[in-house]
């Protein structure tokens, strides 16, 4: 069945997309959304729209590299995560001026793992270690911190761990079906959400699924401090800028995650004066955020 799919997807027409304000031509097989997205679908094979008909369509607010994300999913089950510093072109030339030949779609970079399930803590990046680590005579400090919830000494040395235990360990405790992107050392958590929002617009659940098992991986990884916070307030920015309460399915669950992971590290991302402002600006994340840190008071 899986080659006679793919037969009939290389049979398939090709069909290009003009992405973002330059209008990149990306090109894609028609036969690859058939099962995956009913509106793209519609948009691409169902011969009345006028897109349908002259071949190509224009996606002006999505940007190449989110489209590009999603190519990689269709083809291959799962998108690449891109690293914050930039390097997020791993894997664009597959897709970006000609269609990929499905016999040859490894676009996973040969250092990726992939994860099903796990956090995976890559060279220690999950924990920043406190300033003032304390040494003791005979005994060697272990590469590998060991989890903070069980070590309660360790708590202390690490200043991006959240005051409120209970409400990380329910953080870290959230599931979510199906399987994880690709690993990145130096993740580019927006992208994760970007990528959501595109499959909350095209209604593609397995690849909104895919985009918050990947960011609640990197999140509870994610080393916190003076100078990552800008990253962290981005995302909730992007988050609450570009979702509503009222999304199909079961309302924001990006929204959920993320504000979520806010009120866990609430105490050190308060240093930023930017997030009193976005709470001033945001009713809608002020109010929820206010009402993790209720339930975890009452939890």
């Amino acid at each position: 069945m899986a080659d006679y799919k793919s037969h009939s997807i290389i049979r398939s027409p090709h069909f290009k997309f003009l992405v973002g304000k330059d209008r990149s031509c990306l090109t894609i097989h028609a036969g690859v959304v058939e099962n995956i997205s009913e509106p793209l679908n519609a948009l691409i094979n169902n011969g009345r729209m006028v897109e349908s008909n002259s071949g190509v369509a224009v996606l002006e607010n999505v940007d190449e590299n989110t489209f590009i994300g999603f190519c990689e999913y269709v083809y291959t089950g799962t998108y690449i995560t891109p690293d914050m510093a930039g390097d997020s072109d791993q894997g664009c030339s597959a897709f970006s001026h000609a269609v990929p030949d499905l016999g040859d779609l490894d676009l996973k970079n040969e250092e990726s793992v992939s994860i099903s399930g796990k956090n995976f803590p890559a060279d220690g990046w999950g924990f920043a270690m406190g300033t003032k680590g304390r040494k003791k005579k005979g005994k060697e400090r272990t590469r590998w911190p060991e989890e903070p919830e069980d070590d309660p000494e360790f708590l202390g040395t690490i200043d991006n761990v959240c005051p409120y235990e209970r409400l990380w360990k329910t953080f870290r405790a959230l599931g979510f079906m199906g399987q994880s992107a690709s690993i990145s050392t130096n993740p580019d958590l927006i992208f994760h959400a970007k990528l959501y929002v595109f499959a909350t617009t095209y209604l593609i659940d397995s690849l909104r699924k895919q985009c918050l098992k990947s960011l609640h991986r990197d999140l509870c990884s994610f080393s916190l401090n003076r100078e990552t916070t800008p990253q962290i307030l981005n995302l909730l920015t992007f988050t609450y800028e570009n979702t509503g309460r009222n999304e199909p399915y079961e309302g924001s669950l990006l929204r959920n995650l993320v504000i979520h992971y806010v009120a866990c590290k609430a105490r050190t991302l308060a240093n930023d004066e930017k997030l009193r402002l976005l709470l001033d600006r945001n009713g809608e994340m002020g109010s929820d955020l206010f009402d993790k840190l209720v339930k975890n008071e009452r939890s």
